[in-house]
């Protein structure tokens, strides 16, 4: 029997432990601790009354993490990781949890649930397309170590552009901003992030970019994470908005940090092309799937 309880009915040593034990095996390391995943929670825009917890004569199996925002006037909801305990593997919890995700998405009138899985995990992408979900997007992680000074980022030639540097908030006053990115790269998911705004001659906006900076406990910049990075649709000089951009987001390029992109969409085409003509390699890969409610 297969027992279904909202999160916030249930103890964070549950949650924590059906989440360690949920993604064991699992392509990268997910460990967490009580406080690192109350701290995630917060960040992430996931909700503990939204969130599931699968339970197998009482031991817990599985869960759900679940996320809701209105994006472009439209109700979001965001499957924010769903694991099952190696030992529950198989026996139909994986798709009771998901099964009970959308009758909460239904509950809560979303009109459009996402979710990302790994590229090559085609067990999970198949059971996510069994219960109606469609492959959308490719989305690409582009990682570089050492400087990008002798790359298309650092002709000075295009220094006619003007920045403004804010917060992410502030992006969701450009006419162009895409809402509809991965939720984890969404201005609402980058708290301590930057975001870089490029103007013309003119001062009309032209492009932006959004990205985190990570450093060391003595202060010292160890991480560039670029989030999104868009021009105006159907602007002529896309290319050089972009690098100049790009410019921007990797300073100094002559330092030899961790640089990179987190779930950059492929059909971001010239972003991407970007970051191969500068040495970046893809480090991993996901895609994001989408479900019409």
């Amino acid at each position: 029997m297969i027992t279904i309880k909202r999160l916030s009915k249930c103890t964070f040593e549950e949650a924590v432990r059906v989440w360690n034990e949920g993604f064991q095996g699992y392509y990268f390391d997910t460990t967490t601790t009580a406080d690192a995943f109350t701290a995630r929670l917060a960040k992430e825009g996931l909700s503990p009354s939204l969130s599931i917890i699968a339970f197998v004569d009482n031991q817990p199996a599985g869960l759900i993490l679940n996320g809701v925002r209105i994006i472009n006037d439209r109700k979001v909801a965001w499957n924010g990781g769903t694991g099952v305990s190696p030992q529950f593997r198989r026996k139909g919890v994986g798709k009771a949890l998901i099964d009970a995700a959308l009758q909460i998405y239904r509950e809560e009138k979303v009109e459009i649930a996402t979710l990302e899985a790994i590229g090559h995990n085609e067990k999970a992408i198949a059971l996510y397309e069994k219960m109606g979900y469609k492959v959308i997007e490719r989305l690409l992680f582009f990682h570089k170590e050492d400087g990008c000074q002798d790359t298309p980022f650092a002709n000075r030639e295009r220094e006619v552009y003007q920045f403004k540097f804010g917060m992410p908030q502030d992006l969701r006053f450009l006419p162009f901003y895409k809402g509809m990115y991965p939720w984890q790269c969404q201005w609402q998911n980058a708290a301590g992030g930057v975001s870089a705004v490029a103007y013309d001659v003119s001062g009309e906006a032209v492009g932006y970019a959004l990205y985190m900076k990570s450093f060391d406990d003595d202060g010292n910049q160890t991480k560039i994470t670029l989030l999104q990075c868009e021009a105006k649709p159907n602007h002529e000089d896309t290319r050089e908005i972009l690098c100049s951009l790009l410019a921007q987001v990797y300073a100094p390029l002559e330092s030899s940090v961790a640089r990179g992109t987190f779930n950059l969409p492929e059909t971001n085409e010239e972003v991407s092309r970007l970051h191969r003509e500068a040495g970046f390699t893809i480090k991993s890969e996901q895609v994001m799937m989408i479900r019409y409610m």
